[in-house]
């Protein structure tokens, strides 16, 4: 058998949409090698686009059984925990990928959404600082801050943030959306509502 071209192909059919069809290729592949990490962390991302949580993290665990090495399949599997609200274990996961390459920036950013959801501000502060340090255009991590500061009533503060990320991309609605409660906690109201009509492009 050849594992490449299983691989290749099973990979191929989930690119075009084609999951029943690639799912079964890979049980292909795990009937003959049941410790095939590719296959089960390619698996999972199938279960995962299929809505199939749980199971995308069974084959996530099943791969870091075999090697809790793999820095890509601790990233996936606490990012299918985050999509689903778990958030401590994503956090938990986050830090394993981390652990294991400190500059990897989407498992950084991740844990800052997951403490976020966490009301663990600060420490979401810290990684959202961290990106911003080599990506200062960073807009997703400077509204993610912008919402954390909020959190923490520095309204002040998340407004700035607001305010810059919507300098770097004017057409934004969800930055918009959160400038205007970063206003409307400062009392400014009348400023507040023209950020709302924003949302809706007007």
């Amino acid at each position: 058998m050849d594992v490449t071209a299983l691989l290749e192909a099973a990979h191929h059919l989930a690119r075009v949409g084609r999951y029943d069809d690639a799912l079964a290729e890979y049980d292909k592949i795990l009937a003959e090698d049941a410790a095939n990490t590719t296959a089960l962390e390619q698996k999972g991302e199938v279960f995962y686009a299929l809505g199939r949580h749980e199971d995308a993290i069974a084959c996530y665990d099943r791969a870091l059984e075999k090697n809790p090495h793999l820095m890509t399949t601790w990233y996936e599997k606490g990012y299918t925990l985050r999509k689903i609200g778990r958030f401590a274990e994503s956090v938990t996961c986050f830090e394993r990928a981390l652990a294991l390459d400190p500059d990897y920036m989407l498992a950084l950013a991740n844990k800052g959404y997951a403490l976020n959801a966490l009301g663990r501000y600060e420490d979401a502060i810290a990684c959202f600082d961290r990106i911003l340090d080599t990506s200062t255009n960073n807009i997703r991590a400077m509204t993610a801050k912008g919402i954390a500061l909020l959190g923490l009533g520095r309204n002040e503060k998340a407004l700035a943030a607001f305010d810059l990320a919507i300098r770097i991309n004017p057409i934004n609605s969800f930055v918009w959306q959160n400038r205007a409660e970063a206003l409307r906690r400062l009392g400014r109201n009348a400023e507040a509502d023209e950020s709302h009509q924003h949302m809706f492009g007007r």
